[in-house]
């Protein structure tokens, strides 16, 4: 259902749908918040709702997405804290947050997720150090933390990337 100008509130009753894989909702015109019942998924692999107008926080119950392998909530007006349970998505690839109005200090949770392909943090208000936990992330390809209010030093532990093939961090002093 993604670009399709579909508008208001993504409905709390799709969490009922326990064999749904794939849910793609991006590049709509949907508002409101991330109903925390999408965390009842347990058959979801991909989820998109990048690139619509949601906002409010990242609910904590989409860590409970065991076999979630993209999760895609870009380009959209989401507020608070990257919420720690996503350090729960063992076999995520790809983690897209980029373009909201998020804060506070990336969670080392996410050096938990061995399997990560793309990180992609650019574009919000995290604040803090750069997690030396991210240089646990072998598999890394893409690390994009750019545009935020990052401090402090390139942790070293980002020369064990050998993977990586695009690095964008920028931090104040």
């Amino acid at each position: 259902m993604a670009d399709n100008g579909l508008s208001g509130e993504i409905p709390p009753e799709l969490g009922n749908l326990s064999n749904l894989s794939r849910l793609d909702l991006s590049g709509n015109d949907l508002s409101g918040e991330i109903p925390p019942e999408i965390g009842n998924l347990s058959n979801l692999e991909s989820l998109y709702l990048a690139d619509n107008g949601l906002s409010g926080e990242i609910p904590q119950e989409i860590g409970n997405l065991s076999r979630l392998r993209m999760l895609d909530l870009s380009d959209n007006a989401l507020s608070g804290e990257i919420p720690t349970e996503l350090g729960n998505l063992s076999n995520l690839e790809a983690l897209a947050l980029y373009d909201n109005g998020l804060s506070g200090e990336i969670p080392t949770e996410i050096g938990n997720l061995s399997g990560l392909k793309w990180l992609e943090l650019q574009i919000n208000g995290l604040s803090g150090e750069i997690p030396p936990e991210i240089g646990n992330l072998a598999a890394l390809q893409t690390l994009n933390l750019g545009s935020n209010d990052l401090s402090g030093e390139i942790p070293p532990e980002l020369g064990n990337l050998s993977r990586l093939t695009a690095l964008f961090c920028r931090t104040t002093a």
